[in-house]
């Protein structure tokens, strides 16, 4: 069941629809056991057990926005409100007499009830016209003012923004400039899509879900001219403290210069909404703000020794084994306490077996794994003892965010179906098995395998075991990677 508190068709200005689902289901359960003594005593055994008031609730997702606002070094209440549901009049931006050198600051808090949710803001600007053609228009060369102008206006390319995300005091500070997501004017951000928090791991506001009935905050600044940055040193006093440490006090960090503007921008209006999203994370772990932009990047592999190059086989028979750690895996045996063979015993450290084409090519580069190693190596003459290994590495990763396991396999040639067996785990649950699966042939056949798997804490183990028969004969494999989701913050 998802719940979601979303605005996917916007009709009026900054418009939040918040869908809630609440379903209450009550049980009541009265369970009576009773003893009668013998008929005709009038004395009996009795006794009740009762579970009452049993219930199943649902949880919901409801989605509050607030804003403070200040235009020009003042507190402006017309584009101010409380925790709320977005509704008709509540603006973001309401300024209906612009001048060169006109700023402003706001700051949006985000609350999101009950549960942990991805969150996403999305921009869209909906009209720019040019009212009209004055004369000062018309001397500095906006030859495009006619009438009625739809979509020629020069506003939207004069009023410069840029976005943050902020502690709640108003006030651009110099810890938050890492957070600046936009800096650019309204025209740039037309139609744009932000992460607040998705599965990608990228959002401005939390690199996992937005947590249940914790506040976040963006804040944003205007300049009806050049907008430069100028941030605060950062103040501990804190939201509470209010205007204490606010703009009033501190100004906004910005510096706003309209010296440079002409009469172009004259009768100029722009209009648009901008709308926020909710989809609880629970049920929705690989949720993504803007799906089509998102990509894995194949450039950044976060597996160590993937393609088993390390170490280097050098000798005659082609393969050799080498013991944990072996080129960054860790290699253990998968059968617990298995530790003699006719009259070989097993070694303490496990062993991981690598082929350099004594059985045909690698998959990628020049040498592969077999997890079904060997105790001895090439120069034992011994052969069947129980070695199916299980390699690992433990990848940081972002808790919420979305990555691809790419990897290939392969039976080894002349074998039985019971031999070749492949079982894959990340973060300690099992996300594939391939096999069992016979290859009567002479050479390797590989497979290429992609899992999309997601992160849920700051280190994640990779692991294959080989499931086969334990009997130093078994599964091949090559080219592993693994590769985080990539989406961009800003949609343009």
């Amino acid at each position: 069941m998802r719940f979601s508190g979303l605005d996917a068709n916007p009709s009026i200005t900054n418009l939040l629809r918040i869908i809630m689902f609440k379903i209450l289901f009550r049980l009541g359960v009265i369970g009576t056991i009773a003893l009668a003594a013998t008929s005709g005593t009038g004395a009996f055994f009795s006794d009740t057990e009762s579970s009452t008031g049993n219930t199943f609730s649902a949880g919901a997702i409801d989605l509050k926005i607030d804003n403070e606002s200040y235009y020009n070094g003042a507190f402006n209440p017309g584009t101010s409100w409380e925790l709320k549901d977005l509704g008709e009049g509540d603006w973001f931006f309401n300024f209906l007499d612009l001048k060169p050198d006109d700023e402003g600051e706001d700051t949006i808090s985000v609350h999101v009830f009950d549960n942990d949710a991805w969150a996403c803001m999305n921009i869209e600007i909906t009209e720019n016209s040019d009212n009209g053609c004055t004369e000062p228009e018309s001397e500095d060369g906006d030859t495009s003012c006619g009438d009625p102008g739809v979509g020629e206006g020069e506003l939207q390319d004069e009023i410069n923004f840029i976005w943050w995300a902020d502690d709640g005091d108003n006030v651009l500070e110099d810890n938050e400039m890492q957070g600046v997501f936009v800096e650019s004017s309204l025209g740039d951000i037309a139609n744009t899509s932000v992460i607040l928090a998705d599965s990608s791991g990228q959002g401005i506001l939390n690199a996992g879900p937005l947590v249940g009935a914790q506040t976040y905050y963006i804040g944003k600044a205007w300049c009806f001219g050049t907008l430069t940055p100028t941030p605060i040193a950062q103040d501990e006093i804190g939201k509470t403290e209010g205007s204490v440490n606010g703009p009033l006090v501190r100004g906004t960090g910005i510096s706003c210069d309209g010296t440079l503007l002409n009469n172009k921008t004259q009768t100029d209006s722009v209009k648009g909404n901008i709308s926020f999203t909710a989809v609880q994370s629970r049920s929705n772990p690989g949720f993504l703000c803007d799906e089509e932009d998102c990509q894995f990047d194949d450039t950044f592999n976060l597996v160590t020794n993937g393609g088993f190059e390390t170490p280097l086989v050098n000798t005659q028979e082609q393969w050799n084994i080498f013991d944990s750690v072996a080129g960054g895996w860790t290699v253990e045996w998968r059968d617990a306490g298995t530790n003699v063979f006719g009259n070989q015993n097993r070694p303490d450290s496990a062993h991981l077996e690598l082929h350099r084409g004594v059985l045909g090519a690698a998959d990628e580069g020049e040498q592969y794994a077999e997890l079904d190693s060997d105790w001895g190596g090439p120069s034992d003459n011994g052969t069947g003892e129980p070695a199916s290994i299980k390699i690992y590495q433990d990848i940081v990763t972002v808790p919420g965010a979305s990555y691809k396991i790419r990897f290939a396999w392969a039976p080894r040639p002349n074998t039985v179906a019971g031999e070749n067996n492949l079982e894959v785990k990340w973060g300690g649950a099992v996300v594939d098995t391939l096999g069992p699966t016979a290859d009567p042939n002479a050479g390797i056949e590989w497979t290429d395998v992609e899992i999309d798997v997601v992160a849920t804490d700051a280190l994640t183990r990779l692991e294959f075991t080989d499931l086969g028969t334990s009997n130093s004969l078994g599964t091949f494999l090559d080219d592993v990677e693994v590769t985080q989701q990539s989406c961009p913050n800003i949609d343009r």
